[in-house]
């Protein structure tokens, strides 16, 4: 059992002013950038993403794209929107992770998901959330002195690093 977060596309990228900017140019460009930022933030946390967009009314059923190890990206098919996917899934596997973090700016969906395994968070916070997320990681990332540049040896864990070292007979 882990955590999964269910992320209402469209909701998310219409708080975004960023990714707003890009929906005016290219519908796929501002998915395609919420999908990277979500599947960084995922990789990261080690939870379990879908970003679900409605696409109600194309004339097929629903299609899921694998966008890494750890999220899924959904189109809903004809007659169904993201809402009524996001209450389905939380209905079929809450009993599957101990959290269900359900991304929405649309307040009666999330009271109609809301219990004691299901939290509900605004896109606004969803993406302080994110941005929280890459500075920790940027500063883990940053070296003491100017100018060092990071080596794979920086990112191995000790064991192997030992064993590499045992190796090369240090």
């Amino acid at each position: 059992m882990g955590t999964a977060v269910l992320v209402d596309g469209y909701n998310v990228i219409h708080s975004s002013s960023r990714l707003k900017k890009l929906l005016k140019r290219s519908k796929y460009q501002a998915q395609e950038e919420l999908v990277r930022l979500v599947s960084n933030y995922c990789c990261l946390e080690g939870v379990e993403g879908y970003v679900v967009f409605d696409a109600y009314r194309r004339p097929c059923l629903d299609a899921e794209e694998e966008a890494s190890s750890k999220l899924k990206v959904i189109f809903t098919g004809k007659g169904e929107t993201a809402d009524s996917y996001i209450e389905r899934f939380v209905s079929q596997y809450r009993s599957c992770y101990n959290y269900i973090y359900v991304i929405t700016s649309d307040y009666s969906q999330g009271m109609t998901v809301v219990d004691e395994k299901i939290l509900v968070l605004s896109p606004e916070n969803f993406l302080k959330e994110i941005e929280s997320c890459q500075k920790a990681l940027r500063e883990s990332c940053l070296f003491s002195s100017p100018g060092s540049h990071p080596k794979v040896s920086d990112y191995l864990r000790n064991e192997v690093r030992k064993k590499l070292e045992k190796i090369r007979g240090e």
